[in-house]
């Protein structure tokens, strides 16, 4: 199961993850859709059939959510942030979750909330986005997961993903920082861009929620965190090698930042949790 996660990071590029979401679930599927602009958005499913014995975990990825809880008596949907530190969360028993991953490239200029006040908050759908009743009442009891995307795409994702407001200099220092995996700092791009770094923040701050570095260690700490779990293909010093770290001390800081957990304690947590599930 860890290599397929692997795998699917390397055929979409960047595009990063929430291991428990797959690890601690009875059952979990998903679907990547790569978009016009290059982005990709991920549609995914889960349920959990018992109460665990302790919430799932997310950590940062830099990526908006939007998650249904599909339970016709009570019915919810919620805007997720990203976090910025790793933080549990508790779903329900017996309940079906539909969600909606996506970086910040994709525009989001139909939302009430600037990306910046959604950074580590859940806000509900309704409150950041006008929809019909009947159309969330028809996406959460729709049994059948391609055809809840294609209701999605059809009456929610079209207000979402149709814009191209990005400004250029967000589009390339995005692309720079996925392509680079996080391995750039804001100096660089402020020179290739032709802009100040002051001009570059508050640019960020307005389209990604975020300054372009604390996005850019996101991204290194999500690619770290793939090469990890891959231990038969990359080392810690392959990982503190192709991602700029200073040294195995920078490496272990930087996910006690994110993750609260060193590389090996993360790692073995996780590699536990895939053979033992349950």
């Amino acid at each position: 199961m860890v290599l397929s996660i692997i795998q699917s990071f390397n055929n979409f590029d960047y595009f990063p993850f929430q291991p428990e979401f797959e690890i601690l679930s009875d059952y979990y599927i998903e679907y990547k859709q790569r978009n016009s602009d290059h982005s990709t958005t991920l549609f995914y499913q889960f349920k959990i059939n018992r109460d665990l014995m302790n919430p799932m975990s997310v950590i940062p990825d830099g990526c908006i959510d939007i998650l249904f809880y599909c339970d016709p008596e009570r019915p919810s949907a919620d805007v997720y942030g990203t976090v910025l530190k790793y933080k549990t969360i508790n779903f329900q028993a017996n309940c079906e979750y539909f969600g909606v991953r996506f970086m910040p490239k994709q525009e989001t200029q139909h939302f009430k909330y600037s990306m910046k006040e959604v950074i580590d908050r859940q806000v509900p759908l309704a409150d950041m986005l006008k929809i019909e009743p009947t159309i969330m009442e028809r996406l959460i009891t729709e049994p059948d997961f391609h055809r809840r995307i294609k209701l999605f795409k059809e009456e929610i994702g079209i207000n979402i993903f149709t814009c191209n407001g990005l400004p250029s200099i967000i589009e390339y220092s995005l692309n720079k920082i996925y392509s680079s995996k996080g391995n750039v700092n804001m100096n660089q791009l402020a020179a290739e861009t032709g802009y100040s770094t002051r001009y570059l923040r508050k640019q960020f701050d307005a389209h990604v929620g975020m300054p372009p570095k604390l996005f850019s260690q996101i991204v290194r700490f999500q690619n770290s965190l793939h090469m990890l779990l891959n231990k038969q293909a990359f080392t810690v010093w392959d990982v503190i090698n192709e991602n700029g770290y200073f040294d195995q001390s920078h490496l272990i800081n930087e996910f006690k930042k994110f993750g609260y957990l060193t590389p090996t304690e993360f790692i073995d947590a996780v590699s536990k949790k895939f053979s033992n599930p349950v």
